[in-house]
């Protein structure tokens, strides 16, 4: 059994399935929603593996291009689909963020855990655990404010909303540069973690100041 695979997944698991008890049921959303979202990750898999050796260089262009490409995909894809959600707006950004964190990092990674084996050492573990909590509390806040942005863009008949928040999914290009150098967990936390998540707050900031404006 692989743990850190498993402790990741249920990590991702619980930051998905805890936010769905804090807004209205709205299975309309999740439907529009799982739309968006899988178009995105789709068109993305489908550019990066047409580029896969650019795409797996570590240099500053290999960085921005996957910066660029979730820039323009998911908060793109959003946006084009949240014509469709006629309900509250949170609820669609927080359906946006279920499907990345309880299902494609979540259960889709699940049996992973139950295949591989590793060697647990208990203070990389620890690292671990709180790097994971986190990068998808990250993902949680980014994407809310872009399920969020996406529909006042709509509503207002004004695209401004979701173009200052979609800038944000540069935060990818931070994960690129972490990910592609094999970044140690203390590196991680100091030149992924934090820099994310301090980006992803301050785009649901702004998110919700647009809401309640």
């Amino acid at each position: 059994m692989d743990l850190y695979i498993l402790i990741g997944s249920v990590i991702s698991i619980l930051v998905g399935v805890l936010p769905l008890f804090f807004v209205k049921r709205d299975i309309e959303a999740f439907v529009v929603a799982a739309a968006a979202y899988f178009t995105a990750i789709i068109v993305k898999a489908v550019i990066q593996y047409s580029f896969l050796s650019f795409f797996e260089k570590p240099q500053i262009p290999t960085y921005l291009a996957y910066g660029a490409l979730t820039t323009a995909t998911e908060p793109g894809f959003a946006y084009v689909f949240a014509r469709l959600v006629k309900g509250d707006s949170q609820v669609y950004g927080v359906a946006l963020a279920f499907w990345e964190n309880a299902v494609l990092v979540g259960l889709l990674l699940l049996p992973d855990a139950f295949i591989l084996n590793y060697t647990v050492v208990l203070t990389t573990l620890l690292q671990l655990i709180i790097i994971k909590i986190i990068d998808r509390t990250s993902s949680l806040l980014l994407h809310y404010s872009w399920g969020v942005t996406a529909c006042l863009s709509h509503r207002k008949n004004n695209i401004k909303y979701i173009i200052v928040t979609a800038p944000f999914g540069f935060v990818d290009s931070i994960a690129a540069y972490a990910d592609l150098n094999h970044l140690s967990f203390s590196h991680m936390f100091i030149l992924f973690s934090i820099p994310v998540f301090t980006l992803s707050l301050l785009s649901f900031i702004v998110a919700r100041k647009f809401l309640y404006s």
